[in-house]
C-alpha cells in the first residue's frame, strides 16, 4: 500500500557527509541494512550521480502512479 507522505513542519534537507561504522557480527540485519541503502538513495535523488539515478528510480516506483 502506498501512502503519499506530506510533512507538517518545514525541515531544512540534511547535507552533512554520511559516516559508517563497522561492527563486525555472524550475520548482518538485512532490513536494516536495506533502510540505509534506500534512505542514502532517495537523499541523492536527481543529482547526476549513480546514487541519485537510483533514488530518481526507487521514487519512480514508489510513486501512486504505478
Amino acid at each position: 500500500m502506498v501512502r503519499n507522505y506530506q510533512p507538517k513542519t518545514h525541515r531544512k534537507p540534511a547535507d552533512r557527509n554520511l559516516r559508517v561504522r563497522f561492527i563486525k557480527r555472524e550475520q548482518i540485519d538485512a532490513e536494516q541494512v536495506a533502510e540505509v541503502l534506500i534512505r542514502v538513495a532517495l537523499r541523492e535523488a536527481g543529482t547526476g550521480s549513480p546514487e541519485g539515478q537510483a533514488g530518481a528510480q526507487l521514487r519512480q516506483l514508489f510513486s501512486p502512479e504505478r
